[in-house]
């Protein structure tokens, strides 16, 4: 098709779009789809169906199980015959365009975790096409989004540490009061989705999955790296021996849905699948019962977006715990970002050795609601931990990133104690247990709540306390259940 053709046939798409007869029986298609393919010729696109998870996940909920492991893998197979059952039209459509001589797209995946279909390069032709099919809710171009990375230069070398090398974050939450009790993550396995991680570092090599712990789309490697730096050190605050860690007992596995610094949806939906139901790294064999107990996400989007809640749901139905960063976009109220704000994660503040909120930390309420964010506030300036270029390298970074995996290191110590504690029993004993003595006022009213008020938009409940946390679980529960 020569440029005139395209340019015709571009703008007779776009009125086709426009002003079809029949609005609302069509998908709605996203502004920037239109943009993306005037100015490149195709476009990454994510497809909605109509016909949400939410029932799915219900009918999941409503049954009994004999192990966690089943019941996730009936999860699986449940959301997978939702997706296949309410996608059809649009999989024959991209199984006919695909074995045509010049075809409309690059490539398509399915993902049951959310029922949506993600296209590569797709052109004009075929978004003309797939608005024509009643089962599709939304069109609209794939996201791209970013880890909440370091806001101040890291650097090699020591840092404020705690009592004999304690760093000095694990030290503040209370955590080797927890290990001299016996429980130091042991029985829990802890993952992240992020840069990936430096598996042969001195304080990771030990307790790493090994078989079922690593995915990295869309390569498929082999065996865990990080070029970045960011996932090693986050990984280093959860599970790292040696003082970095705050369960130094706990399994840890990965995903890799951002290589460099920037988190494609597709690469990160690949990712939320792999942990809600791992494979080996070549993406085959599925086990659902390896699936972490807890998850770290260092990553966000922009406040208010919506995309990862029916990933999210999922994971709540499959017993796995979503902690996610507040976001680095402070200091102004309203600032904590997705899927930080939502009502279904535990979000992190960063606080500074002096209790102080760091000036980036992002703030609430959340964007669309007076939802209170973020939940809880964790040390994260001068975090120390687990370098990425050597296997002995310690560096200092600062961030939601940082103060993020001192909470999820928090719950591997707790399900340590009581395995089987929810989400919300989870989420409840870290809040009522939290630290506020200390916390430096900011003479921030963020959603008319001042820092006297608790919770409140700049600390949400205080700062993490994981062993007031298990005196609370301890009070609540009979001694012969820990």
């Amino acid at each position: 098709m020569n440029i005139r053709s395209a340019v015709l046939f571009a703008t007779a798409a776009i009125a086709a779009l426009s002003f079809n007869t029949n609005v609302e029986a069509r998908p709605r298609v996203e502004p920037s789809v239109h943009r993306t393919l005037r100015q490149e010729g195709s476009v990454n696109l994510m497809i909605t169906m109509k016909a949400s998870t939410r029932r799915a996940l219900q009918s999941v909920n409503e049954k009994a199980f004999a192990t966690r492991g089943d019941k996730i893998q009936h999860l699986v197979e449940t959301l997978e015959a939702h997706a296949s059952s309410t996608g059809r039209d649009v999989e024959k459509l991209l199984s006919q365009e695909s074995s045509s001589e010049q075809p409309l797209f690059t490539s398509y995946q399915k993902f049951w975790i959310t029922n949506q279909i993600y296209i590569e390069s797709a052109s004009w032709e075929l978004l003309e096409k797939l608005v024509t099919l009643d089962s599709i809710e939304e069109v609209r171009e794939e996201e791209v989004v970013q880890l909440e990375d370091s806001d101040s230069s890291s650097s090699s070398g020591s840092a404020d540490a705690g009592s004999a090398g304690v760093a000095w974050g694990v030290e503040q939450i209370g955590a080797p009061l927890l290990w001299v009790k016996g429980f130091t993550g042991q029985g829990v396995v802890v993952g992240s989705i992020d840069s990936g991680v430096h598996y042969t570092h001195e304080n990771l090599a030990g307790n790493f999955v090994g078989d079922y712990g690593w995915y990295a789309p869309p390569n498929n490697l082999t065996a865990p790296s990080d070029k970045s730096g960011h996932g090693t050190h986050v990984m280093g605050t959860i599970a790292g021996s040696g003082g970095i860690g705050v369960a130094p007992g706990a399994k840890w596995m990965t995903c890799r849905g951002c290589p460099s610094g920037l988190c494609v949806e597709n690469y990160l939906l690949t990712c939320f699948q792999f942990i809600t139901c791992p494979t080996d790294p070549e993406g085959k064999n599925r086990d659902c019962s390896k699936a972490p107990h807890v998850v770290n996400n260092s990553w966000s989007s922009p406040a208010g977006k919506k995309t990862y809640v029916a990933a999210i749901d999922a994971w709540l139905a499959a017993g796995i715990i979503p902690v996610f960063a507040s976001g680095n976009t402070g200091p102004t109220c309203t600032t904590t970002r997705s899927p930080g704000d939502y009502p279904t994660v535990i979000s992190v503040g960063s606080l500074a050795v002096n209790g102080t909120l760091a000036r980036s930390s992002s703030k609430g309420p959340a964007l669309d609601s007076s939802l209170v964010k973020p939940d809880l506030s964790a040390p994260g300036v001068l975090v120390r931990s687990a370098a990425f270029d050597s296997d002995s390298g310690y560096t200092l970074k600062s961030g939601t990133s940082m103060a993020t995996p001192h909470v999820v290191g928090a719950i591997a110590l707790l399900l340590s104690a009581k395995p089987d504690l929810t989400f919300n029993e989870v989420r409840d004993l870290l809040r009522v247990s939290t630290v506020k003595a200390g916390l430096t006022p900011l003479n921030s009213s963020c959603g008319s709540l001042d820092d006297a008020t608790w919770p409140n938009n700049n600390y949400g409940h205080g700062r993490v306390n994981v062993y007031g946390a298990y005196e609370k679980l301890v009070a609540g529960s009979s001694s012969s259940t820990l």
